[in-house]
């Protein structure tokens, strides 16, 4: 899992409380996760993005999207971007 770093503004405020939301697969990205699974795949989930107390109602609101759609949607809204989405 990557270290916390909200989605929205960046933030890895060592003081910030930061919560990872996981975000809705598609059954081809599922089958996917399931054979990473059964290979003991360590690492950082393709849906999986955190997000730093004050943002994280954005991320929670969309936790049923899939995570392409949820992530551009995010930071299409968000007025305080600091950083350019995660390339995935």
């Amino acid at each position: 899992m990557m270290p916390p770093n909200c989605l929205v503004c960046g933030s890895t405020d060592s003081a910030t409380e930061f919560t990872v939301v996981y975000f809705a697969v598609d059954a081809e990205e599922k089958a996917a996760f399931a054979r990473r699974a059964a290979a003991s795949w360590v690492g950082h989930p393709e849906n999986a993005y955190w997000f730093c107390a004050e943002h994280l109602h954005l991320g929670t609101d969309r936790e049923a999207m899939h995570w392409r759609e949820a992530v551009a949607e995010i930071m299409a809204i968000s007025t305080r971007r600091t950083r350019l989405p995660p390339q995935r």
